[in-house]
């Protein structure tokens, strides 16, 4: 793999740890309760999604 293939992995790797560890119970379900649990678990889905899709973009950019 690439290095920057590995940096994006251990970057999502990260976020959601820090998300769904930390963010997610002491911050946003206290004050937004089931609401701000379900925003949350989109935007953690929404992330990886975009990155990924960089990725594909970048390998068809080399190509030409």
């Amino acid at each position: 793999m690439k290095k920057t293939t590995i940096f994006r992995f251990i970057g999502i790797g990260i976020f959601h740890a820090v998300l769904y560890l930390y963010v997610v119970p002491f911050v946003i379900y206290p004050k937004f309760g089931n609401n701000g649990f379900i925003f949350a678990v989109i935007v953690a889905i929404i992330i990886p999604i975009a990155v990924f899709g960089t990725m594909i973009f970048d390998k068809k950019n080399k190509r030409r």
